[in-house]
């Protein structure tokens, strides 16, 4: 119509920008929404299935004769985030420029190796389609945005953070001298006003906690986190008085609100993380639906002060919050947050269990783990390990308990559901060097390339034994300090650096996303028989 003018200004692209280019802004604008609530609201982005964009880059990329290295220096990214495009590890959104900016590189090198003909067949197109480079790019682009209503960014993010964080490592946190407000602290105020009132009530409460050990604080918040988060200087007092009170003994109790969906819950514990990791947080969620309404906070130290609002949603920036001290109606409080917890589920529990697997209930169990099951071991082969690695007898007979333990758990599953496993094949270099430890916690043993080829052969003939067991060899280790187990029932992440420690959740919506996280890299590194062997070879 004559407006590209006009519409080039609106979504801020240069003058000069050609077809590709305003496309590419127009998306952008669109995307960025137009404020937050307008986001939340809009429908959920579809993005590309996990199992069809990797497996139709890697044929794209074998086709252009370009690495990994290659295609990252071509397109400006990290090439570690294209080996995990490629493994099906991450999916770029299905908006993405990166996804055009991958199609136009491999398109280049394709025509420049005279390889139209292959490309047409690998995209279902005519050959007459291909004449030039820029009709080629477009229907390889088409290709590789394979659409899928099924989104696991949530869950990709959320375990990306959790590998990354180490529960070995400090916050960088203030004293809780400098992080309290003393004329807070001194405050008699009844009610404060606003998101800037709340936070001084906040810090009144939370240093009142810390300066006189207050043994519990009850928490619960349905309104939205601008209070908390919109204001760094007062997250970072918030999060060192928090840190301080639980390293003085105390425990909190909380009532996430997960009501707005996966995306906010998984948001919360990734807030809540470092607090999870002092084991002094109990956490739930609840049976009951919220509601738009309104807008509810409870925070209570039962013994010595509450902090209550209850207000229009949308309109906290006007609230008033009760600064209560008066002990009936702490005790009153008290009740009320009860009632509430009485339709509450545990969201998140921390543990020092080395199993997670052992702890997941449900018919069909998948684990994400960087070694094989021990129990699928043969017992001939654990035993000549043993004997090569010559043990103590008492370190000795823990290690077999411990493969008995987890066969008989095995073998329990497989008699009433499944068990799928995605494991990263080493490499030969690595079992050379001894660096490739068995799945147990009782010795520190490691294969050679031998025995690990025959715990694997003996892998794949349990899978052809039970119709419920399957492996699925990835190209690398998913992450490098977390295990996953889940199940449609529950989910367990258990960190491997440091002191070993597992998250264990509940929440249906939760373990669902885990699963599906799971099944769309079995579907993507599902091997038939004869490729699987073919994989084995280095091992041999």
């Amino acid at each position: 119509r004559g407006a590209t003018d006009a519409l080039r200004a609106r979504v801020g692209a240069a003058e000069t920008a050609g077809e590709a280019e305003l496309c590419d802004a127009v998306s952008a604008w669109l995307f960025a929404g137009q404020g937050e609530a307008a986001e939340k609201k809009s429908a959920p982005r579809q993005r590309p299935s996990r199992s069809s964009f990797g497996s139709r880059l890697g044929p794209a990329m074998e086709l252009a004769d370009v690495s990994a290295q290659r295609l990252a220096r071509s397109v400006n990214v990290d090439a570690s985030l294209i080996a995990k495009y490629r493994s099906g590890l991450r999916v770029p959104q299905m908006n993405h420029p990166i996804i055009r900016s991958i199609a136009a590189a491999l398109s280049a090198r394709i025509y420049a190796l005279g390889r139209t003909a292959e490309l047409s067949r690998l995209v279902g197109a005519p050959r007459e389609a291909m004449a030039d480079e820029g009709g080629g790019a477009r229907l390889l682009e088409a290709w590789l945005r394979d659409f899928s209503a099924v989104d696991t960014s949530v869950i990709e993010v959320f375990l990306a953070g959790m590998d990354a964080f180490s529960p070995d490592e400090g916050l960088p946190l203030l004293a809780p001298e400098a992080a309290a407000d003393v004329s807070a602290l001194d405050d008699r105020a009844s009610s404060y006003e606003g998101a800037e009132g709340l936070r001084r009530a906040v810090l009144r409460f939370l240093g009142g906690a810390v300066e006189d050990g207050q043994r519990e604080l009850w928490l619960y918040s349905d309104q939205n986190m601008d209070w908390l988060l919109g204001d760094r200087a007062f997250t970072l007092r918030w999060a060192s008085l928090m840190s301080a009170y639980v390293r003085g003994g105390g425990k909190i109790r909380i009532i996430h609100n997960v009501d707005r969906g996966l995306e906010e819950m998984v948001a919360a514990i990734r807030s809540w993380m470092p607090l999870y990791l002092s084991g002094a947080i109990e956490s739930w969620y609840s049976l009951l639906s919220g509601g738009e309404r309104f807008s509810h906070t409870i925070f209570l130290a039962p013994e010595r002060a509450c902090i209550t609002s209850v207000c229009v949603t949308g309109c906290e920036g006007g609230a008033r919050y009760r600064y209560v001290t008066d002990a009936p109606e702490l005790s009153h409080v008290r009740t009320v947050f009860e009632a509430l917890l009485a339709d509450c589920r545990p969201l998140l529990s921390m543990s020092r269990d080395l199993r997670p697997r052992a702890l997941i209930k449900g018919r069909e169990v998948h684990l994400l783990t960087r070694s094989i099951s021990l129990g699928t071991m043969p017992e001939s082969l654990l035993r000549a390990i043993l004997r090569r690695a010559a043990l103590p007898e008492e370190a000795e007979r823990r290690v077999l308990d411990d493969w008995a333990e987890q066969r008989a758990l095995l073998l329990e599953r497989l008699a009433h559901g499944a068990l799928h496993e995605c494991v990263a094949l080493p490499t030969a270099e690595a079992l050379t060097a001894g660096a490739v430890a068995l799945d147990t916690v009782c010795a520190p043993l490691t294969y050679t390339p031998r025995e690990f080829g025959e715990h694997l052969r003996g892998a794949l003939a349990l899978s052809e034994r039970e119709a419920g067991y399957r492996v699925y060899p990835l190209e690398e280790p998913p992450f490098a300090r977390i295990h996953l187990a889940a199940s449609e029932r529950m989910a367990a992440i258990l960190y491997l650096s440091g002191r070993p420690i597992t998250f264990t959740a509940t929440h249906p919506l939760m373990a669902r996303a885990f699963v599906d996280f799971a099944g769309r890299l079995e579907q993507h590194h599902s091997l038939e028989r004869g490729a699987m062997e073919e994989r084995m070879k280095q091992y041999i």
